[in-house]
């Protein structure tokens, strides 16, 4: 799941524990933090290992594709607003615009 369907906090555990079980975790569509991608001194591994790509799909860096350790391409997803990662403008709120270059709803 993306990061903006569970939360910054959640999906970072969630790749966290993943990680510590040997296991891989889905980045979703929006991407993640930069920082996430490899860890620092001391801390936890919280990178996705499995990357979300599309066609002109937000959040997709070079940075954000060598993090992978898998991509998952999707092809030929027809959305309709609202739906498949596409947020109403509404709820594009900071953090959710930082991670996928976009710019955050105007209140």
């Amino acid at each position: 799941m993306s990061v903006g369907a569970l939360g910054p906090e959640a999906h970072r555990v969630i790749a966290t524990a993943m990680n510590r079980m040997g296991s891989r975790s889905n980045s979703g569509e929006g991407g993640e933090e930069v920082e996430r991608f490899r860890p620092s001194a001391g801390e936890p591994d919280a990178n996705s290992t499995t990357k979300q790509v599309a066609s002109a799909r937000f959040g997709v860096t070079p940075a954000y594709l060598i993090s992978a350790t898998e991509l998952q391409i999707k092809m030929a997803q027809g959305s309709k607003p609202g739906e498949g990662g596409q947020l109403p403008a509404t709820k594009v709120v900071d953090h959710i615009a930082r991670l996928r270059h976009a710019q955050p709803a105007r209140r």
